[in-house]
């Protein structure tokens, strides 16, 4: 790899950082302007190990609460997962298409139940939330080393947009994610890899 793109893919803790991605990412999540076919909860399949299984297990009653449909005609708890392979299991999806665990709050915007569960419990939702859920719009590969880029079909949702120039700054909500993911100690690292970009 040349110097050029080691500047633009620094590896931080063995990951290579797509920075000309990030930076033209402007993402802000707006739950109310989320469509039923549109939104990041009924457009992919969400696949969790099992060690986020048993946490999401976990959060099931308190989710219910939430998304009704986790709960049969008769009040028992449902099993929102698929096993697709062994150690490897996918959330299941209602008759829309979306998630299990997505619902409708009050006012007609499109929620996560086990987000909505969390801050209930006082948890942190990146905590409880399947890996993937709390990396979107963010994307990380199966190269070796990974790499940490933005989603692919990421700017067909009304929550992200595609800066014509790069930022000077990093993204506050992007940044966030990379912090509650990854720690602040890659978060700095990657602060003082844009300063160049800056």
């Amino acid at each position: 790899m040349n110097t050029k793109t080691q500047d633009r893919f620094p590896l931080i803790a063995d990951v290579r950082v797509d920075l000309d991605a990030l930076l033209r990412l402007d993402h802000a999540c707006d739950p109310k302007a989320c469509s039923a076919a549109g939104c990041c909860c009924g457009s992919y399949e969400v696949t969790v190990s099992p060690k986020e299984l048993r946490r999401i297990t976990g959060m099931i009653p308190e989710s219910s609460r939430f998304a009704r449909n986790l709960r049969t005609a008769n009040g028992a708890l449902e099993n929102p997962f698929e096993r697709i392979e062994k150690g490897l299991y996918a959330l299941d999806t209602d008759e829309r298409g979306r998630c299990v665990f997505a619902y409708r709050d009050k006012e007609g915007f499109i929620r996560c139940s086990i987000h909505s569960a969390a801050l209930r419990l006082g948890l942190e939702p990146y905590r409880t939330k399947p890996f993937a859920c709390t990396l979107w719009p963010l994307a990380i590969s199966e190269d070796n080393p990974p790499v940490l880029t933005v989603q692919e079909d990421a700017y067909r949702f009304p929550c992200n947009r595609r800066r014509s120039r790069p930022a000077r700054t990093r993204a506050p909500e992007v940044a966030l994610i990379i912090e509650q993911l990854f720690g602040n100690t890659f978060l700095e690292e990657l602060h003082h890899a844009l300063i160049p970009h800056s």
